[in-house]
């Protein structure tokens, strides 16, 4: 067997993940369940702003009503999802929930979960069957595959998903030959990532930090060595590094979320959504932009003591000299998630 390399530089062995694929595209929105989590990882990742409360995220968005799960799925125009945390499984009924408003809504979505739970509480998993599509297992050590072993005839694709640790050679090599044996569909091997919450830690126990990424040094060739080991055994093993999940996968969701939510008179650059802005006597300015430049009302939109526009028109107001005396001009960049936070505001 060969080894595999993706469009988005991650490696494989035999067949990759449907969840995994659809990642890749850019297809998957990611649902964050719960921050709440009984497993107590020493690397958890999680942010402060979430870890251990229990709220849930659909990307970038706090979901307030079931609706804007719905809404966000259209905006990035998915055709999957992947509920995390925390352990969404400490909040099954709510995975239930969410499950069943996407599926009935679009049938044919793809759900995939991850989850640190292994105890015996993991047969509640039944619930989901028929909803959720693939059910991936954080597990520390050979016993964690063992304890999951009674379920694997459940109507799931079922895997494992832990992070590559540098120094952890043998321990991930006997988890990878217990998953092959006990019948595991696949095994993901997310590079090692260090964030704000788990720097300390990671800190204390020597690792290597890359100043140039977020992740840990050695990951990647540890990562590398497990696949070239065990290309032969009848498991997919898929090596997802960071940027895949950072300048990839998230950048082809903002691409499609920008070209479905973006307004008539903005433009899209590098993922980025463009207009201008015009500050001032609102009424003035909408004056001028009906009388004087004689322009639709679909190109221009107010908001409080603003007028959003098509940046050309920002830059020839700017270029008036007598009003710009009156109106300030500027050109703003904006992420295209739902609270289109300001990535670049340049004064004109």
């Amino acid at each position: 067997m060969s080894i595999k390399i993706t469009d988005a530089n991650s490696s494989y062995t035999r067949k990759l993940p449907k969840g995994c694929k659809l990642c890749i595209e850019g297809r998957k929105s990611v649902l964050f369940v719960t921050g709440i989590c009984h497993v107590n990882c020493y690397y958890c990742p999680v942010s402060n702003e979430k870890k251990d409360k229990d709220t849930s995220y659909i990307n970038e968005r706090k979901i307030e009503k079931k609706e804007d799960i719905l809404e966000e799925i259209k905006a990035c125009g998915s055709k999957g999802i992947s509920f995390t945390g925390g352990d969404p499984l400490v909040k099954i009924n709510k995975c239930l929930d969410y499950a069943k408003l996407i599926k009935n809504e679009h049938s044919k979505h793809h759900i995939h979960l991850y989850t640190g739970s292994t105890d015996k509480k993991i047969e509640e998993i039944e619930k989901l069957e028929g909803y959720v599509d693939e059910v991936r297992f954080h597990v520390k050590d050979e016993k964690g595959i063992q304890d999951l072993k009674n379920i694997l005839n459940m109507d799931f694709n079922f895997g494992i998903e832990i992070p590559s640790i540098p120094g952890d050679f043998e321990r991930m090599c006997s988890i990878i030959e217990s998953a092959s044996s006990a019948g595991f569909s696949f095994v993901n091997l997310n590079e090692f990532e260090y964030t704000e919450t788990n720097w300390d830690n990671l800190s204390e126990r020597g690792f290597d930090f890359d100043s140039d990424t977020s992740m840990v040094k050695g990951s990647k060739d540890l990562s590398l060595r497990l696949l070239e080991k065990y290309e032969d055994l009848p498991i997919s093993i898929h090596f997802c590094p960071s940027v895949l999940k950072d300048a990839i996968q998230l950048r082809r969701r903002w691409e499609r979320r920008a070209k479905n939510t973006k307004k008539y008179y903005e433009e899209i650059e590098d993922c980025l959504i463009v207009k201008g802005e015009l500050s001032g006597d609102v009424r003035e300015i909408v004056n001028y932009l009906n009388d004087e430049i004689n322009i639709s009302k679909k190109m221009y939109d107010t908001c409080g003591d603003k007028v959003f526009t098509h940046w050309a028109v920002a830059e020839e107001i700017s270029e008036n000299k007598e009003l710009s005396k009156k109106i300030k001009s500027a050109i703003v960049k904006e992420y295209p998630i739902h609270k289109r936070v300001v990535a670049e505001y340049i004064p004109l």
